[in-house]
């Protein structure tokens, strides 16, 4: 027997109590609860996936919002009713397996796809911005959840909104980037930050945000990586050895614990800098030695012994607290007049800055590349990597993931590099890390520095 709110919640005579109880638990566990909705969905869906009919997904939409909203008219009076966490875990369920489906399917254009999962992303969103602090703590410990940054939360934290709403935000840009024709999106969106969503849907996140995500799962940043199969820190030592030459100072721009640093040290010979906006990660890359520390095992290095460089020498010369954007050769280049090179002439620039997985978490590359520029030497060398994006999926030159980093067109990232003045050295497609049993797509980049025209 199906029984619906509207009458569950009119029964008011006390004596009926217990009935109410009975009918509506048996409600909460018929065809419309989340998990059912979701299974006859993907039932639905797999036998029209031959013809990419996505339809059936904006009635599981629509199907789970309603029941998400109908939760606060019942609570107050049924000690059973129906969690939002599990309707929230339905609709991620939801956009994985469309995700999932996208890759299994291929690269390339899919209107119909984007538009649906446009959607999703809008009543994840909407369901993210609508949740009280404990319901999105009580979110974050789902083992299972989607949530950015869920990571950082333990079971004894004091509730909080934060993650939630930055999520709902990063939901809603997401959909907007799918489906430039998503007004409620825009909406939604527009609600939440405050700004016209024209100006702020590619926009990076806050610094504020970055530099807080960071220090709260800084403690469990390596073994998490490892856990991933990262392999961006020696894909960038592995470059820096293939220049076949030494660099007098190295920036290691979006340090975080060292792990890049510790496969390029070995390639500085004067100074070595590393600049993150987490403090906490760089109280543990402080505590880097030349042979332990930063994520790795011992290593044994010939040149290092011929240079004499003691074990115990930490990693960095310097390491400073700053948002990438704010650095200037002034605030990142240590004053001592000690710092020099072999000829006791000062070190006034970079001549390797290294950023390692680091500009996902831009939008457009223009301005910081300028940036890396700006503190380099002319003739420096800039090794960076990112996640791949075609010309197809990122018509912008670049777009936001689910997972809340960017991806790049490798077109935006020579068009960015070359109005700074960097000439491409070289070029290859990497796979960064794993993300939920796939590769992701990456690529790595080589330039010099060269604003200065040779003459003829």
């Amino acid at each position: 027997m199906r029984v619906s709110h509207y009458v569950c919640i009119r029964i008011i005579n006390f004596s009926f109590l217990l009935v109410v109880h009975y009918l509506c638990a048996s409600a909460s566990a018929s065809a419309d609860s989340p998990e059912n909705i979701y299974h006859k969905t993907v039932k639905a869906w797999q036998s029209r996936q031959q013809q990419r009919d996505w339809n059936v997904w904006m009635n599981f939409k629509d199907e789970l919002l309603s029941l998400f909203h109908d939760v606060d008219v019942t609570k107050s009076l049924l000690s059973n009713a129906r969690s939002k966490l599990e309707i929230v875990g339905a609709m991620e369920e939801g956009i994985l397996v469309i995700e999932k489906a996208t890759v299994e399917m291929g690269e390339g254009i899919d209107v119909d796809r984007d538009v649906v999962l446009s959607h999703l992303y809008t009543g994840y969103g909407k369901m993210l911005s609508e949740l009280n602090s404990q319901e999105c703590h009580n979110l974050a410990l789902d083992p299972h959840t989607l949530l950015i940054g869920a990571e950082t939360v333990s079971r004894g934290d004091e509730p909080k909104r934060f993650l939630c709403i930055e999520n709902a935000e990063n939901a809603l840009r997401n959909a907007v980037t799918l489906d430039a024709t998503n007004t409620q999106a825009e909406e939604l969106l527009e609600q939440i930050t405050g700004k016209d969503t024209a100006t702020s849907v590619h926009e990076r996140k806050p610094k504020e945000f970055v530099a807080e995500l960071f220090d709260s799962f800084a403690d469990s940043f390596d073994e998490k990586l490892n856990s991933l199969e990262y392999k961006v820190p020696k894909l960038v030592g592995n470059t820096v050895q293939q220049l076949n030459k030494k660099f007098k100072a190295v920036l290691d721009a979006g340090c975080g614990t060292g792990l890049a640093g510790r496969f390029v040290r070995p390639f500085a010979t004067d100074l070595m800098v590393g600049v993150d906006a987490s403090q906490k990660m760089l109280t543990i890359a402080g505590k880097c030695t030349m042979n332990s520390g930063c994520g790795m095992m011992m290593i044994n290095n010939e040149e290092d012994e011929k240079n004499s460089v003691s074990s115990s020498q930490p990693l960095y010369e310097s390491l400073i607290q700053m948002d990438l954007e704010d650095m200037t050769v002034t605030n990142t280049l240590p004053n001592d007049s000690n710092v020099s090179n072999g000829n006791n002439k000062k070190i006034d620039a970079f001549d390797l800055v290294i950023a390692a997985d680091v500009l996902v978490y831009f939008g457009s590359l223009a301005n910081i590349l300028q940036i890396f520029a700006n503190v380099s030497l002319e003739g420096g060398h800039l090794i960076f990597s990112c996640e791949r994006a075609t010309e197809e999926e990122a018509p912008l030159g670049w777009r936001l993931l689910s997972s809340g980093r960017f991806a790049h067109t490798k077109r935006h990232v020579l068009n960015a590099a070359s109005m700074a003045g960097y000439h491409l050295v070289s070029y290859e497609h990497i796979v960064p890390r794993m993300e939920r049993g796939e590769e992701v797509k990456g690529h790595l980049f080589t330039f010099e520095l060269r604003r200065i025209a040779p003459e003829l």
